[in-house]
This record gives C-alpha cells, structure tokens and sequence, in this order.
C-alpha cells in the first residue's frame, strides 16, 4: 500500500507546472486561492479586491493558498495542494480498504484501482476544490468504520470474558454477530466518531455537498447502532442514536463554522454579514439556470446526473492542437472502475440488506447518498460532482474482486479472473493517461480515446 501511495504521489506531481497557465475552473480557485495568500488581487488575475468565487465556502481556497504560499503565486503552486489531497486520497482509501476486509493485499488492490481513477487523478492536477471535497470524505467514512472496527473489537472482547462457552463453542465467533449479548455498560469517549463529523464538516467546508456524506454517515451511525439496540442486554437506544447524530453533527459544525475565520477579519468579525452571506450564496445556487437568456445552454460541458454512471458527457479542461497533433486534460472516470463500480453496486446494496453485512452498508451508503440527490438538481451539473463517489466505486469494484476471488471452479479458487479485474483497471489507466495529462498525441491516437462523440 505504500509503494501504491509513492506511486500515486509521483503521478500526480510529475510535470505538474504544464499547463503553463489556468485551464478551465482555475481561473475561480487558482486566483482565489492566490487572493487568500495575501498577493495582489492583480496579480492573482482578479478583477476586483474580491474573491471571484465566493459562492463557495473559503476551505479549498485556503488549501489552495497554502501551496501558493510555499511554492509561489506559478502553476505547481497553484496545483501542488491538490496533488498531496488527491495522494493523501489514495493512502486514506488503503486504510478504509484494510478495515472493511482485514487484509493488506486488499488494502492495496483498493489503493490501487483509487489511485487509477481517472476523475480523482484529473482533479489531483489541478487547481479546483473537488479532490479536497474527496479527501475529507474518504476520511470521514474511514474514522466511521475505524470506530465500527474498534467497537466491535471491545465487544467481541466483553463477550468473551463474560459469555460462558456451551459445548465447547466460542460464543463470539459461532454465533451470528447480531445476536449477541453485549454487557451494558458506562459511556465511553468516542474520538474517533468526532474526527469522522470533523472530516465531514471540512467537506462542507470545501463545498455545501459535502452536507449529502455527512447525512450518509449520520444515517451509518444510525443504522448499525439500531441494529446493536436489537439484541438483548442492551439498553438506553434513543440515548445511543442521539449520542451519534450530536457527536457527527456538533463536531461537524464546529469544524464549519471554524473554516471561516480567514473570511472574517476583512469583515470586523461581523457574524451577521457571515449569516447574509450564506443567504447569498443559497440564493446563487437556487437561482443558476441551465440555460441563458437567449435560451442556449449556460456551459456546453453540461450533464444531467442519470448522465454520470454512463459518462455520456465528460469535461475537457484543456485543448490545444493542430492538424496533426493535439493536447487535452479529459475529466472523464476509468471505464472500467466507474461502469464496473455503478455495475456492481447493486450486489453491493443487497449484500448490506439481505445478509446484514454492515461492510456492505459503508460502501454504498457513501455512494448512494453522494450520488442520488444530484438526480432531483435542476441547475447546472457536471461530471466532476462525481469526484467523491469515485473511490467508493473503487472499493464497490474491489469488493466484488475480493469475492470473486473467494470463489471455487472445483478446488480451484477464481484468482485469475478476479485479478484480471484489477488489471483492467491499471490498463486503462495506463491507456487514457496521455488525454489525462495533456500529453501530444497525434490525432488518430487521440480520436482511439474518444470512443463516443459526445466525449469531445
């Protein structure tokens, strides 16, 4: 898993400074984030002493000012941050992988195909606020299942001491793990449940649809404390469902609330302003329409959300070409992750409800709560939003290669195939990269990547 990570690392900084300008949303959050910095609005290529994309809370900008801050006010700064975010990505999904199914060599297969996404390795090159959006994600859902993990271990640990064996039987692991007895017992500081509302509440921070994972995680804490509330011997349930909606929710405010102190100081602390502001940017969002008043479409790179899993319409960032030859930044998913991802799902889902498997439950809930509520949004989406779903499609894809993996043709387990699975993966990769990163391809080679026309 850390040889992934390196590698993942190393992609992602490599040549970073090319494009040599801002491409696509970098003039909003490279300038902005250059504002934050403290350089001249000019030279940050603002108009005004103002932020330029001020429908969004400050977080991103700040991240984006940081390596602005280290690196100068050129491209590699603009975008270093959003490489060490998307990195950083594909080490947090490793751990997750680790925790949902208990082996390094799956932790790493996770890692791996997170790692060849192609949406959240486009957006770990440049300088926009999707893959922070994803790293706090990641990092909320793997704090949630680490507490999970750790809870069940102290449990299985109680049961043990104070279930007497019958017949010889362990009563932990004979057992189906919803019946169990679990000893009541005092109130238990929860840090880690805290870090996860944290992480959720600096992906609001980031953006307001950071709101829809920290619901997922609200309805994951819920959802697996009811189903201990079942068994006997415990007791006091509404207590155990308000103590993990209050740690989530006030550990995310907390956090929010906190990200605004960069914004405040221009401001006299005004916290009224604060609060109009919000009614602002509400408003902004509420009122964006699809189209402009001459009735032609507000972006030519529009998509509807029932768009994504089929990706009928992805982003070019940046084009540059000739007769003969051509440059392009694609924001476009891994084929075989994110079609494979939304392919699997479904055995995901009803893996989680049929055979209560809570792993099931913390890779679709992520998916499925990111996801559904962009398909009742009216104004303007894009195929980026998709960017926090990726990994989970990833670890969706490595579940199903891990089960594969399980199974027998005889006495022969299904090794090869679930490995051809992963391998896939890392090919296609390795097939899109030139259109990934503005690599010169010539224009066949270009055109035997753009498989639809609506890819261009």
């Amino acid at each position: 898993m850390a040889a992934v990570t390196a590698v993942a690392a190393w992609l992602r900084l490599d040549d970073l400074g090319r494009p040599g300008r801002k491409v696509f949303d970098e003039i909003y959050y490279a300038s902005d984030g250059c504002w934050y910095s403290g350089i001249d609005y000019q030279d940050c290529g603002l108009d005004q002493d103002v932020e330029r994309s001020w429908v969004h809370p400050p977080l991103g900008k700040v991240l984006i000012a940081a390596g602005i801050d280290a690196f100068g006010n050129r491209p590699f700064g603009w975008r270093v941050s959003a490489a060490l975010a998307g990195t950083l990505t594909v080490a947090l999904a490793g751990v997750l992988a680790f925790l949902l199914f208990g082996s390094w060599i799956w932790a790493g297969v996770g890692a791996l195909l997170v790692g060849s996404e192609h949406l959240l390795f486009v957006q770990s090159r440049i300088s926009m606020l999707d893959v922070f959006l994803a790293m706090f994600v990641v990092a909320g859902f793997m704090f949630l299942v680490w507490d999970r993990v750790r809870r069940d271990r102290e449990r299985h640990d109680e049961v043990v001491e104070h279930t007497p064996a019958v017949d010889g039987e362990d009563p932990w692991l004979d057992a189906p793990p919803e019946e169990h007895t679990e000893p009541v017992r005092a109130f238990r500081p929860r840090p880690l449940r805290l870090l996860a509302g944290a992480s959720m509440g600096a992906a609001t921070a980031v953006k307001w649809s950071g709101l829809f994972a920290l619901a997922g995680a609200v309805l994951l804490s819920l959802w697996w404390e009811s189903r201990r509330g079942r068994r006997p011997g415990v007791s006091r349930l509404p207590a155990r469902l308000g103590s993990a909606i209050v740690a989530l929710g006030f550990s995310a405010l907390v956090v929010y609330v906190a990200s605004w102190a960069p914004w405040l100081p221009d401001r006299g602390g005004d916290l009224a302003e604060l609060a109009s502001h919000h009614v602002d940017m509400a408003e902004y969002h509420r009122e964006l329409d699809t189209v402009n008043d001459d009735g032609e479409p507000a972006h030519p790179y529009m998509s509807r959300a029932w768009e994504w899993p089929l990706m009928l319409r992805p982003v070019a960032y940046h084009w540059e070409g000739d007769a003969a030859t051509g440059q392009e930044i694609l924001a476009i998913g891994n084929p075989v992750i994110v079609w494979g991802g939304f392919l699997v799902l479904p055995f995901v889902v009803a893996g989680a409800v049929r055979r209560r498997d809570w792993r099931g439950s913390a890779i679709a809930v992520p998916i499925l709560v990111q996801y559904l509520p962009w398909l009742a949004v009216t104004r303007p989406l894009f195929l980026f939003y998709l960017t926090p779903v990726t990994p989970f499609l990833a670890l969706a894809l490595t579940a199903a290669a891990r089960s594969v993996s399980a199974m027998k043709l005889g006495t022969r387990r299904l090794v090869a195939p679930a490995a051809l699975i992963v391998v896939l993966g890392v090919l296609a990769f390795a097939f899109f990269w030139p259109v990934l990163t503005a690599n010169t391809l010539s224009l066949d080679d270009w055109r035997a990547r753009i498989w639809f026309s609506s890819w261009v």
